[in-house]
Order: structure tokens, then C-alpha cells, then sequence
């Protein structure tokens, strides 16, 4: 359905007359199964081919070229061996011998582009909530206030207290 709003000089010379649909106040007009639009629906397409260059995998008809930026892309957005082994047509036991070391690597360094900007924004940016969050994880700092000598919880608690809790 379309709405009318201003109509082409193709309705104009139709001499055919649409069913015009009233829904909710807007008037639409109802086209006909036969009515074609002006592009088809799937363009055209060229093929055409490329040189890849990677690492070779597989042997014999199993061969596949595996690229090791596209490697590095998918191990950046932690993806499984299982994901990106699935991604490239090859077995999960044969990627990760092939390339463990590039995603391990690749892992690591988002790991440390994450701790760089979690700091940039705790210490540079005051931001006071990931101060929190990182002084809890490095500094063993907790909501929870606990003797650390005796395990038990400060006296400002009292026993009335102690027992409506249980």
C-alpha cells in the first residue's frame, strides 16, 4: 500500500481506477497484482574474482586460504574457535593449531585497549563509577565491612540485630 500524497502522471494517464483504502484517517491507494514496480526487486550482479592472500589449511579438496586479518577481527571480538573455524569452512582442531597464537595475541591486546580506557576514564575523566568498580577489583575494596582478623562482622552491629537477620 501507498500513500497518496501527490500522484505521478503514470496514475494520471492509468485510465484504470485504483481502490483507495481509508485507514486510520490517511487515504491509500491498493495496486493490483499486476502492477510492476519501476526497479526490480533483485539488482543485477557482477562476479568477478580475487586473489586472497592467507594462510593455506587443509589438504587436498579440503584446502582452504584463511585470512589472517579477518583472523585477528573475529579473535578481537572474542568470537570461539568453534564461531571463526565455523566461519572459515575448516575443522575447530585444525584452525586452533593454525592460528592460536594470533588469537590469543589478538585477545590479549583488546584486553589491554580495555584496561587503558577503563583507567583513562577513572582517572583522567573522573568518572566516579568505574573508580568504584576498579578500586573493588584491584584493591579488594567491598560494600561488605568485615574484620579481616577474625572474620566477623564489626561490633556496631548488635546481637538483636544478629538474630533478626537469621
Amino acid at each position: 500500500m501507498t500513500e497518496i500524497s501527490e500522484q505521478p502522471s503514470s496514475f494520471a494517464e492509468n485510465p484504470q481506477k485504483e481502490n483507495i483504502i481509508e485507514v486510520d484517517g490517511q487515504s491509500y491507494i491498493q495496486l493490483d497484482d499486476s502492477y510492476e514496480l519501476d526497479k526490480p526487486y533483485q539488482p543485477r550482479r557482477k562476479y568477478a574474482e580475487k586473489t586472497v592472500r592467507g594462510v593455506v589449511v587443509g589438504r587436498g579438496d579440503n584446502k582452504k586460504v584463511v585470512p589472517v586479518e579477518e583472523v585477528r577481527k573475529l579473535a578481537a571480538l572474542h568470537c570461539s574457535y568453534k564461531d571463526m573455524s565455523t566461519y572459515f569452512g575448516v575443522a575447530e582442531g585444525t584452525f586452533r593449531d593454525h592460528f592460536r597464537g594470533e588469537v590469543e595475541r589478538a585477545r590479549e591486546k583488546i584486553k589491554h585497549r580495555l584496561l587503558e580506557s577503563m583507567i583513562e576514564n577513572a582517572i583522567t575523566r573522573m568518572h566516579p563509577t568505574m573508580q568504584i568498580w576498579l578500586s573493588k577489583q584491584w584493591m579488594g575494596m567491598g560494600d561488605n565491612i568485615e574484620n579481616i582478623k577474625t572474620d566477623t562482622v564489626l561490633p556496631w552491629l548488635t546481637e538483636e540485630d544478629d538474630l533478626l537477620s537469621d
